[in-house]
């Protein structure tokens, strides 16, 4: 399942809701040989890690592998259109709950003519209870906190947002199929108590905890409920790690395909008018895009070592103690006792332009998946390995973690 040369072959996906659909695209032109990255030869990962979204699409590909090979990234994309796609009322992924508009939609009497009406009455009865519950704590709590601290806690808008038919789309993946796979799964989420970082690997995904692993990945703070493993609560791995390179690194991979669909963040205008949604989510952004170039940042100056040490090695004469010294370094563990340190290529791929509307995260509508797939389809197909900054083996390019300008480094 190696690349050609016998290195390992990872592919990373990172969190981005509905958005999630580009790197189907992107994977159908690995996937079917239509990319010149790798040499139009189908690409067959032996990693694939995930986080959020990307966790999902990860996990439902590792389970479809055994049977259908790289065929399986069709499976996904009818999956998307057929079953995730839709309007607010009737995605495969979340519901608004007490929705009154869902009454005025004639499909949404079929095939039970009641289900609407029984849906809203239970939406209205958990709503009202859980409105009770946050009145009863804001009039017993202490008083010694700040009456605008009491207000806040009163909101939540996770309460609005029902997850049944994520739920329910989770129970379509083969987890036994994860468990027994040759490829590697790795779904990054984040302990919601302890605000640490929480791989799920294969041996992780039964049929009882895989879905809560996929849910714990996806879960938006704010937005979507904890999802809870073992005693401990989880949320979304993109507050930690968006784009889970360094559970692919540390796996053994030394060929990575990174889809990320945040776009450079000079491209992302300012709004005019503040708004808390665009701060705070333009805040997450230059974070996320902090830690990914820190991230590429350390294999190009890692490639960039090893390299000097082979050219410094194959100066020296073999019998020279120095000669010796230079192949002992190269090969230190680290102390960690993961394995020595070896070069990497990274192959990048994201949106170039910021994704219409700010909420398109939720956006399911199934003519903007279809065009998401597509885009990331053509992204790939005429992938530039400068322009997207590629770390490559001879002649890296690496991205300043503060400015975003790049820089040429030569082994």
């Amino acid at each position: 399942m190696s690349a050609r040369d016998g290195r390992k072959e990872a592919v990373v996906l990172s969190g981005g809701g509905a958005n999630g659909a580009y790197e189907i695209g992107v994977l159908k032109a690995l996937m079917s040989g239509k990319s010149h990255v790798t040499g139009h030869r189908p690409l067959v990962p032996d990693i694939i890690t995930g986080t959020s979204i990307g966790a999902f699409n990860a996990a439902f590909l590792v389970a479809q592998w055994e049977k259908y090979g790289a065929t399986a990234i069709g499976n996904l994309e009818r999956f998307w259109l057929e079953r995730l796609a839709g309007g607010v009322r009737s995605n495969g992924v979340f519901r608004l709950r007490a929705n009154p508009f869902e009454l005025l939609d004639p499909l949404s009497y079929l095939p039970n003519p009641l289900r609407p009406l029984q849906r809203l009455l239970s939406d209205s009865s958990l709503l009202a209870w859980e409105g009770l519950q946050r009145l009863v704590h804001f009039v017993t709590v202490e008083e010694r906190r700040p009456i605008e601290r009491r207000l806040l806690d009163l909101l939540d808008f996770s309460t609005l947002i029902s997850l049944e038919p994520f739920e329910r789309t989770l129970e379509e993946i083969d987890y036994r199929a994860i468990q027994r796979s040759p490829i590697w799964l790795k779904i990054a989420a984040t302990n919601w108590a302890t605000g640490e970082l929480k791989v799920f690997w294969n041996h992780d995904m039964t049929d009882t905890f895989g879905p809560i692993a996929i849910r714990a990945s996806s879960a938006v703070p704010g937005l979507f409920p904890p999802a809870e493993y073992g005693a401990q609560p989880f949320v979304d791995g993109s507050i930690m790690m968006n784009s889970p390179l360094s559970p692919a690194i540390h796996a053994g991979a030394e060929i990575l395909h990174v889809v990320y669909l945040d776009p450079d963040v000079r491209s992302i205008p300012i709004s005019r008018l503040p708004q808390a949604y665009g701060t705070f989510y333009r805040i997450f952004q230059i974070a996320w895009a902090a830690a990914y170039n820190d991230d590429i940042g350390d294999a190009a100056r890692i490639n960039r070592s090893l390299a000097a040490l082979a050219r410094a090695t194959s100066e020296l004469r073999p019998n020279e103690g120095t000669a010796d010294l230079l192949q002992d370094i190269g090969q230190v563990r680290r102390p960690d006792e993961r394995r020595p340190y070896r070069p990497i290529e990274i192959h990048r791929y994201h949106p170039r332009e910021p994704l219409a509307g700010d909420m398109s995260a939720l956006n399911f509508d199934r003519e903007r998946i279809a065009s998401l797939i597509e885009l990331g389809f053509q992204d790939a197909i005429y992938h530039d390995p400068v322009e997207s900054q590629d770390i490559l083996l001879d002649g890296e390019t690496e991205t300043s973690a503060v400015s975003g300008e790049p820089r040429r480094l030569h082994a």
